[in-house]
């Protein structure tokens, strides 16, 4: 399962002029969290402040069969701005 994001417009620091920040990124069912970890907006291949573009790729095969959130998580630290975007998706049986 891919997944594909772009964030525009972070702050840049006034020294680097780099984005700071981090994404969190979680999958549920039925309220229970399967999948939970985060990174830094720095440590993802080619960020800038005008824009990140996230590529995720997450193997199908831990995920049993049914439906499921994904919910975002993207901080922007030079601006104090959170953003949450959440979207669903189903796991067939194999």
């Amino acid at each position: 399962m891919g997944f594909y994001l772009q964030v525009y417009n972070f702050m840049p620091d006034p020294v680097t002029q780099k984005p700071s920040g981090s994404i969190e990124y979680r999958i549920e069912k039925d309220g229970l969290t399967d999948v939970d970890f985060s990174e830094e907006i720095g440590s993802i291949a080619n960020a800038s402040a005008n824009q990140v573009t996230i590529k995720k790729l997450l193997p199908p095969r831990n995920l049993e069969p049914g439906r499921y959130s994904l919910h975002l998580t993207v901080t922007d630290r030079n601006r104090n701005q959170t953003l949450q975007q959440s979207a669903y998706f189903t796991v067939s049986p194999r």
